[in-house]
């Protein structure tokens, strides 16, 4: 998983090499704002149109998972050889918007993915992190290779080099053997569970950096070419913001356990702030490429910190269609963010400035509504009570016949009144663990006294006045 991670996103940064410089550095100014202005436009609409079906059909197809994430890989292949033949042309846009929308389903494929590859859910957060840094460490050393490439060969070899990185990716998800089958389907309406107060406030806290990001790239890449900056210097910057998504990465890791998911995200919108706002004065070569740093630091603590919170919180079987959800309004705000910076040439410390004016706001209004979910949910929502119906729901289950959905209720309500106890005996929990794994795996059988034995658990740790 990490070979096929990494070489997908070493093909990213060849494309996003090569696009720069077709779409930025080898037309006129004027030119490559209509170019980058229609490419960013066309993207938006079917993006929004087409991410409500990407969900459901990765979530459907999950039994073929290793199959999924090769196809579209390939498929990205086949646009890189697409794009070579059609730069600074009309079919570009569509074929460009095609390659979009498979580097996102691949991201949703990679995220439901990786839960079929660890058995422990509480690694799941470092695992990701580590994909994560391996990814940053290959597009850097492959950023430097695409802009050589680029210098001396022209954007059509970048592309060729990309899609040779893809096909390989492809071939390397097919060997990606999993360690477990996927769980039982729920119920759907668990699906809402995704859209608590806390998970939607930091969505909104990740749009704002994702705009933030969107408008940082294309203002620098103007201004840059305005500036008649050779292409290396954006490379620089783009291999400065991969370092600074590296170290992302691991604060991610180390801060996790220290900070609440809405603290990581207050930190990643203040961080590159500090320094935006002393651009406002003047923006030097070191000072830009600075910046540049702590936006991908900004991008992927925060990032990491979302993703920790939703994989919290929403079923695992419908972790495609919540990915789908979020990743839209991500991909939304950073469109909104490039429009923002594309039709009009703004001085480097007026950017800044524009930053600063992103970033402060959103900090300042995301600690209050984060502080208002967090008393709204404590105020809403009672363990206890929740785990009672829980329990209701399994025994109705049971008494139907519905043997692994009992079971799987009964599981959830015992996690509902133990998850704040730290020290709560295991040995009770390790017996649910077992029946809820074979609960969720449509190969294994469960019987009616596995049933009776899951609600009987989850019976002495629910009712109050029951023995454990």
């Amino acid at each position: 998983m990490s070979i096929t991670h990494g070489l997908g996103a070493a093909a990213d940064a060849f494309v996003t090499v090569s696009l720069a410089g077709s779409l930025f550095f080898n037309i006129s100014p004027d030119a490559s704002r209509e170019q980058v202005l229609l490419y960013l436009l066309v993207t938006m609409i079917p993006l929004a149109v087409l991410a409500p079906l990407i969900g459901p059909a990765v979530d459907r197809f999950r039994h073929t998972q290793r199959y999924v994430a090769a196809g579209f890989y390939f498929f990205r292949a086949l646009c890189c050889l697409a794009l070579v033949s059609t730069l600074l042309e009309l079919a570009f846009y569509p074929i460009a918007l095609a390659l979009l929308v498979a580097s996102k389903a691949s991201g949703i494929v990679k995220q439901t993915l990786v839960q079929s590859l660890v058995d422990d859910p509480d690694a799941l957060v470092a695992a990701n992190a580590r994909l994560a840094r391996f990814a940053s460490i290959t597009a850097a050393i492959a950023v430097g290779g695409a802009v050589l490439l680029l210098r001396e060969t022209g954007p059509e070899w970048t592309l060729r080099v990309a899609a040779l990185l893809y096909a390989s990716a492809g071939v390397v998800a097919l060997m990606i053997h999993l360690l477990h089958h996927v769980r039982a389907e729920v119920d759907e309406l668990q699906f809402t569970e995704s859209l608590t107060p806390s998970i939607v406030v930091s969505s909104i806290g990740m749009m704002a950096i994702r705009a933030a990001v969107g408008f940082f790239i294309f203002t620098i890449a103007f201004s840059l070419r305005r500036d008649s900056e050779p292409a290396y210097i954006y490379g620089l910057a783009a291999a400065s913001y991969a370092g600074g998504a590296f170290i992302g990465h691991s604060a991610a890791t180390l801060l996790r356990g220290r900070l609440r998911e809405e603290q990581m995200i207050a930190a990643a919108i203040a961080a590159p702030a500090v320094f935006t706002a002393v651009g406002i004065l003047g923006v030097s070569i070191p000072l830009l490429l600075l910046i540049a740093g702590l936006v991908g630091l900004s991008t992927t603590l925060g990032r990491n910190a979302f993703d920790a919170l939703v994989q919290r919180v929403a079923p695992e079987t419908m972790l495609g269609r919540t990915g789908a959800l979020y990743e839209t309004e991500f991909q939304l705000a950073w469109v909104f963010g490039g429009i923002i910076a594309t039709p009009i040439s703004l001085p480097i410390e007026v950017s800044m400035t524009v930053l600063t004016l992103m970033y402060v706001p959103s900090l300042l209004l995301f600690l209050r509504a984060s502080r208002t979910a967090r008393i709204h949910e404590h105020e809403l929502i009672d363990p206890l009570s929740v785990a009672l119906q829980r329990l209701v729901m399994a025994r109705r289950a049971w008494e139907v016949g519905s043997l692994r959905l009992a079971i799987i209720d009964a599981s959830c309500a015992v996690d509902l009144v133990t998850g704040a106890e730290p020290d709560a005996p295991t040995d009770d929990r390790d017996v649910l663990a077992a029946l809820r794994s074979r609960a969720a795996d449509p190969s294994e059988d469960v019987s009616d006294a596995d049933a009776e034995h899951a609600i009987a658990i989850a019976a002495r740790y629910v009712t109050p006045s029951a023995p454990r």
